[in-house]
C-alpha cells in the first residue's frame, strides 16, 4: 500500500458514500487533493471497490470516484475501534480541490 505524499488537512466533511446504489451516511477526515478517511460504521467496503463520493460544498452537491485502499477490517484494528476506510480520489471533481485548497 503507497501512502499519500500530499498534505493530509485534519478537517472532517460529512458525506455519502457507496457503491451499486447503496449510500451510507459517512465522515471524511485527513482531507488530501486525492485522499482522505472515511469513518465508515454503516458500510464497510472491499480493498480495490470503487465507490461513489456524494459531498456538499459550499450549498453544491458534487459526485466523485474513490478507490477503497485499505479498510480497518483487513489491517487488523480491534473489532471495537472505530471503522475506517481509506480512499484515493483519482480524479478529484475541481470544486473538491478548490475546497481543500481554502483549508490549507
Amino acid at each position: 500500500m503507497e501512502k499519500r505524499i500530499e498534505k493530509r488537512l485534519p478537517r472532517s466533511i460529512e458525506l455519502m458514500y457507496g457503491c451499486n446504489d447503496t449510500f451510507s451516511p459517512g465522515i471524511a477526515l485527513n482531507l488530501s487533493h486525492h485522499g482522505m478517511l472515511i469513518h465508515a460504521d454503516c458500510q464497510m467496503v472491499p480493498i480495490d471497490r470503487e465507490i461513489k463520493l456524494v459531498l456538499t460544498l459550499n450549498e453544491d452537491v458534487v459526485s466523485m470516484r474513490g478507490v477503497v485502499c485499505w479498510n480497518s477490517e483487513i489491517i487488523g484494528m480491534e473489532p471495537e475501534t472505530d471503522k475506517h476506510l481509506g480512499i484515493f480520489i483519482p480524479d478529484p471533481h475541481p470544486d473538491y480541490v478548490s475546497y481543500v485548497d481554502r483549508l490549507d
